[in-house]
């Protein structure tokens, strides 16, 4: 079983405030190459805003994304995993949610953003190894 500590791969938190507009965020999201940006008043955590959000939330209702707020269109009452939570429990919870990112914490401090494909890379890393083990016992 592998823990959350082994498979975030970026420990750089990105984040706007609410007031930031949603041409920032994408325009941050874009430098940085990432699918979603926290939102922080201060050191909490309030939202978060995803490129799902901006198709659903924003293009398809023609809002203008110069005089959107983040805190109009961002997700809010964000669920938070802990770096000690078990890939596997993480996984199950993303899969029961929908979510394709999930704000990380250690302890009170936002550490990262975990995606599904953090997840899909470490259990592709795992199966080389378990394989690879097989292999070197069937030989031996």
């Amino acid at each position: 079983m592998g823990y959350l500590k082994d498979v975030i791969k970026c420990t750089e938190v990105i984040t706007l405030p609410p007031s930031a507009s949603i041409l920032e965020a994408s325009k941050k999201m874009t430098e940085h190459l990432i699918g979603s940006i926290l939102v922080v008043e201060g050191e909490a955590l309030i939202g978060i805003f995803t490129e799902r959000d901006l198709l659903n939330r924003v293009v398809s209702a023609g809002l203008s994304p110069q005089d959107t707020l983040l805190s109009q269109v961002m997700s809010k009452n964000v669920r938070t995993v802990s770096l000690s939570d078990s890939v596997e429990a993480v996984f199950r919870r993303m899969e029961e949610t929908k979510c394709r990112h999930i704000p990380v914490v250690d302890g009170p401090k936002l550490v990262g953003v975990l995606t599904m494909r953090n997840i899909l890379e470490w259990l592709t890393d795992q199966m080389k190894e378990e394989n690879l083990f097989l292999k070197n016992y069937i030989q031996s």
